[in-house]
């Protein structure tokens, strides 16, 4: 493994990620079929924008780069990329087959693996292959269990007209979204007890449900909305796509103690393969059928078998997340940092130990935020790619945690030294 010091004295290239850019913008759309992955959110020339291998906490662009990983492919990968037992087991099932034109034994086993480690919250699950299509596919469950149609949404639940609708500004032609979207979707911007309850009190008809990112919130507000729904009928949704294996062995549901009436997992049940699923009561999950809720491939088997892989290594260890605390003492160094440098009047800490970022109070836009540019070209003189957020993993060692503390803290000072810079010249 590479220390700090040779990677910072290293000789750094681009020119095969600058070449391969120029022609993959000619063949793919945005030049990768995931938004969050496309290069128009990097600085060409400054990070890589093309990746050639990973493992554990690394990976190499395709110029031969080596990086610190602290975006762990969206956080996908909470165990390491490659890790050595996922690979195994991925392996033993491609040998005996991807896909069957019956049910294979593979699917059944992998949800009493993950019902287990929910201790028996809820006595069913429907797997498919994307976050975005467990959170549609529980709002559809919502409407028909509740013979209602409108849904209240409040953070980014996916690319689907509902969620996207209210997500990215209410434009309704200019991405694609029927214009009487409006009449089944409630947007909430800002989410608040005091929000949702005026919201619900103004059209209480019709509501079917409403979809949390518990992750986002307090607990004792998160609560309170949970309470005011409940009484109500107003079927809870937990969203918690990204945050469901981050925040702790029974996400943040259990992490609160607050249950939804669906909770929704995704990304990193299955350590970087696609795979998604939605838990729930028997008499909302025996509605799937009826629904139409499937997909293709949501019992493909390789998924499956990186998934129960995850699950066995979940069930072994004795703290999860392994990041946790050296993830809290990050940012609370960064929270004294700011003090210190007087910033807390332009930058905010976000998020938790699953995903933290520091931004601009001022910026509304993350990706247009001039500090998130900076930082993120600073980090990866460090040797350190980050797109802003920062996401570990348990091969992230306490070595390479110290490095990205130390690393964000000169940063911290950097930006102070530019601001200064800026106020003498004006």
């Amino acid at each position: 493994m590479k220390s700090k010091e040779s990677t910072l004295d290293r000789a750094v290239r681009f020119t095969r990620n600058l070449e391969w850019l120029e022609h993959v913008e000619k063949v793919i759309p945005s030049g990768c079929s995931t938004l969050a992955k496309a290069p128009e959110r990097l600085f060409p020339g400054y990070t890589p924008v093309c990746c050639a291998e990973a493992r554990n906490s690394r990976f190499i662009d395709i110029d031969g780069n080596e990086w610190l990983d602290c975006e762990m492919a969206m956080g996908t990968a909470p165990w390491g990329h490659a890790r050595h037992e996922v690979q195994l087991t991925v392996i033993h099932q491609l040998k005996k087959g991807t896909s069957y034109s019956i049910p294979s034994d593979i699917e059944l086993e992998c949800a009493e693996l993950i019902l287990e480690r929910f201790e028996g919250r809820y006595p069913s699950l429907r797997f498919t292959k994307s976050g975005a299509d467990a959170v549609s596919g529980a709002v559809r469950l919502a409407r028909a269990g509740s013979g209602k149609s409108r849904v209240i949404a409040t953070a980014y639940h996916g690319w689907h007209d509902w969620s996207a609708y209210g997500y990215y500004g209410r434009e309704t032609k200019e991405r694609g979204i029927p214009v009487d979207i409006e009449r089944t979707t409630i947007w909430i911007d800002k989410p608040s007890p005091e929000r949702i309850e005026a919201q619900i009190q103004s059209s209480p008809e019709d509501i079917a449900c409403i979809v949390l990112c518990p992750n986002e919130w307090q607990r004792e507000p998160l609560e309170q909305v949970v309470s005011l729904c409940r009484s109500l009928d107003i079927i809870v949704i937990f969203d918690e796509v990204t945050s469901g294996i981050r925040m702790g062995k029974q996400a943040t549901a259990g992490e609160y103690d607050i249950w939804p009436d669906l909770l929704c997992i995704s990304k990193g049940m299955a350590n970087g393969l696609p795979l998604a699923a939605v838990m729930g009561p028997e008499h909302l999950m025996s509605l799937s059928g009826q629904v139409r809720f499937s997909n293709a491939h949501s019992s493909e088997t390789t998924a499956l078998a990186a998934a129960i892989a995850c699950e066995r290594l979940m069930k072994s260890a004795k703290v999860w997340p392994s990041w946790r605390e050296a993830t809290i003492r990050i940012m609370d160094l960064i929270e004294a940092e700011l003090v210190l440098l007087g910033l807390t009047d332009q930058l905010v800490l976000k998020g938790t130990y699953a995903s933290f970022s520091i931004s601009s109070i001022l910026e509304e836009n993350f990706h247009t935020d001039p500090f998130r540019e900076f930082m993120v070209k600073r980090m990866a003189h460090f040797g350190i790619f980050t797109k802003g957020y920062f996401i570990f993993s348990d091969a992230h060692t306490r070595e390479e945690l110290l490095w990205v503390e130390e690393a964000l803290l000169q940063t911290l000072s950097d930006w102070k030294e530019v601001l200064k810079q800026e106020h003498f010249s004006n």
